[in-house]
């Protein structure tokens, strides 16, 4: 599925306490007011792409996800999907999407996990055969077999996260929407969820993979899943582009960091700058890439006192947060 947003605009009227006033006033008198959550929004993303959608809290990654799915509707501007309005179009649509939004179920509450699934097939009428197979692996994927006779309300966070997102994909939607799908798991939920949307089985979908749009907190997750960064700050686009063009950002940067033995005094050698986060056994420079002496390498390797050297490039969280003071 394609996805198009044209100069989107999106406004929240709200209702708060006034400033002023005595505390009753404050009490009881609302005073109303207009948000702007997106403020101009220009956004295509192709079929069978995986844009990782990030933003600090409130830049409007969650209410750009609800315009795409329908939920919403832009103030101004422009939203469609494979050309038609997600919201007039919504019933049509529904049957490519697929929504998973975090710590908000999806399933049936009280149910059990297996009597959800076949709710699902009979709403999107996916034929027994298909149901049977699709249902098997991922379930299969997920580990979540042993907890298909428990109702949904009374499974752990992660599990319930797995479960949520087998029965998102049971119906192999063309788009998939993730919002902060692992906020909250431990490790190993956390990691099959990524390993399934990093590698969806091909019996799930047997045509084209899903596009994929996630938005997430977890910068681990994107680089793990996805091949492009889309960056929102304050409502407004301030980067789009691959991972790899987000790292060029950094001018090649890179660290050198030493373990040695305690108070051992290393040299600051020309073209290095040794960095604040220092201890007494640790020292770290920064260099551009390639300006690392090899002569500093080779004193380093038979120095009695220095127990590891290692060369760290650019986390994508380091990037992001040098990225965002020079865009703000």
């Amino acid at each position: 599925m394609r996805i198009h947003l044209e100069s989107v605009h999106r406004s929240y009227r709200v209702r708060r306490p006034p400033q002023t006033g005595s505390r009753l006033t404050r009490l009881v008198r609302r005073v109303s007011s207009e948000v702007e959550a997106l403020r101009g929004i220009d956004l295509r993303v192709d079929s069978g792409e995986r844009v990782g959608y990030i933003g600090l809290n409130g830049a409007g990654k969650s209410t750009t996800m609800k315009l795409i799915a329908g939920i919403l509707t832009p103030t101004a501007g422009r939203v469609t999907v494979d050309g038609r309005d997600p919201h007039r179009d919504r019933r049509r649509l529904s049957a490519g999407l697929g929504y998973l939004a975090a710590q908000r179920s999806s399933l049936w509450w009280d149910l059990p996990v297996k009597d959800s699934y076949q709710l699902i097939r009979r709403v999107y009428d996916i034929e027994p055969a298909v149901f049977r197979r699709r249902s098997d692996r991922l379930i299969a994927h997920l580990d979540i077999g042993r907890y298909l006779d428990t109702p949904v309300r009374e499974l752990s966070l992660g599990n319930r996260t797995r479960a949520e997102l087998v029965g998102t994909l049971l119906h192999a939607p063309r788009l998939l929407l993730l919002d902060e799908p692992t906020i909250g798991l431990d490790v190993f939920a956390r990691e099959a969820i990524c390993d399934i949307l990093r590698n969806i089985p091909q019996d799930v979908f047997q045509d084209t993979p899903p596009t994929i749009v996630m938005a997430s907190h977890d910068l681990r997750d994107v680089e793990a899943i996805c091949d492009r960064i889309v960056m929102i700050d304050g409502g407004r686009l301030v980067y789009d582009g691959k991972l790899d063009e987000l790292r060029a950002h950094g001018g090649g940067r890179r660290k050198l960091v030493v373990h040695h033995t305690a108070g051992h005094r290393l040299p600051v050698p020309p073209g290095l700058t040794q960095t604040g986060d220092q201890t007494r056994t640790l020292t770290t420079y920064a260099f551009a890439q390639g300006e690392l002496p090899s002569e500093l390498l080779g004193a380093l390797f038979v120095d009695p006192e220095i127990n590891d050297v290692r060369i760290e490039a650019p986390s994508l969280e380091g990037l992001i947060k040098d990225f965002y003071p020079r865009n703000r």
